[in-house]
């Protein structure tokens, strides 16, 4: 299924020009990488502390946002870069990787892989928490990772070849679940399909980057599609999201915070299309603790990509406080 180009350039342009209620005055600064550096993906541990891989510097950095304290948890080879990271067991996590040139999101042919993260094991200057589940050579761009509840099985998205991946990390084994031409991008100045990945209520969403368009279907537990696909909510640029149980879904992408309620209604939280304040915001999750359960935390690429008004900061982790906007 498709939607016509022109309507989806429209309404974009539309949503991107109205900012209901946003307040960047709820945005704070958790902690400042150096510049330049690309934050792709979020996840939170149990005890608070945020996983954030990066594509540019080929690591996964671990910040606590209480004591505003970074460290490096692992270091890929250089060139690859770390992508889609998802929890599948307790402090056990799945990382995706890519050689990925930044400047044209293209990537070398058979350079993703899939790694096992132990956080469980993980002490500082150590290499050992990391091992490798398989390299996805047929995998084109992988992106969203999200667990299954089937123990060890993810989906993956395939941003290049816009599909979804089910991938068994018990045994490295890995195979087409859902494909669409709704998941491809049609847009020649963006080549990104599906993106973010996430599961609420038996419904997998996920954005397409390209297209400009949050999507849901429904899947059974082995994650396979049991319905046709449908289109949610339309918004510039969306990029990876947090999901509520209710299938509220707070996207990322194009310098805002989108909030696209169940029945598709979007609100822009903070930031703009030539805002600095969510420059180049990629990514999106919230606090698991009881200091912070009401604070989604904002990655960032800091305007590596496309910089407001030539301006390179960075990528940034932030916070917002979802509460006062209820």
């Amino acid at each position: 299924m498709r939607i016509p180009e022109l309507f989806i350039a429209i309404t974009s342009f539309l949503l991107a020009n109205s900012l209901p209620f946003p307040d960047d005055d709820a945005v704070s600064l958790i902690w400042q990488f150096p510049n330049p550096t690309w934050i792709e993906n979020l996840a939170v541990r149990i005890n608070g502390e945020i996983l954030c891989t990066s594509l540019s510097r080929d690591a996964v950095f671990m910040v606590n946002p209480f004591e505003h304290t970074e460290s490096t948890v692992v270091q890929f080879e250089p060139g690859n870069g770390a992508l889609g990271i998802a929890e599948i067991s307790n402090d056990v996590f799945v990382v995706v990787t890519c050689q990925v040139d930044l400047a044209t999101s293209s990537r070398i042919p058979g350079s993703a892989a899939a790694w096992k993260l132990d956080m469980n094991a993980w002490t500082l200057g150590a290499e050992d928490a990391v091992t490798l589940i398989a390299n996805l050579t047929d995998v084109g761009l992988p992106d969203g990772v999200v667990a299954l509840r089937e123990p060890g099985v993810v989906l993956v998205a395939d941003a290049g070849k816009g599909l979804v991946w089910k991938l068994d990390t018990n045994t490295g084994g890995y195979t087409i679940v859902i494909q669409d031409d709704i998941m491809l991008s049609s847009n020649p100045q963006i080549p990104l399909g599906v993106d973010g990945v996430h599961i609420a209520d038996d419904y997998l969403y996920f954005t397409n980057l390209g297209d400009n368009i949050l999507c849901r279907v429904s899947i059974d537990a082995a994650g396979n599609a049991t319905d046709e696909i449908e289109i949610v909510a339309i918004m510039p640029a969306p990029d990876d999201f947090a999901l509520t149980a209710d299938g509220t879904a707070y996207v990322a992408g194009a310098n805002q915070l989108h909030r696209v309620s169940p029945t598709g209604k979007v609100d822009v939280l903070a930031g703009g299309i030539n805002d600095t304040t969510l420059e180049g915001a990629t990514s999106a999750q919230f606090g698991r603790t009881r200091g912070d359960a009401g604070v989604l935390y904002i990655g960032t690429n800091g305007g590596l990509l496309v910089p407001v008004g030539g301006r390179l900061i960075g990528a940034q982790l932030l916070a917002i406080n979802i509460d006062q906007f209820a």
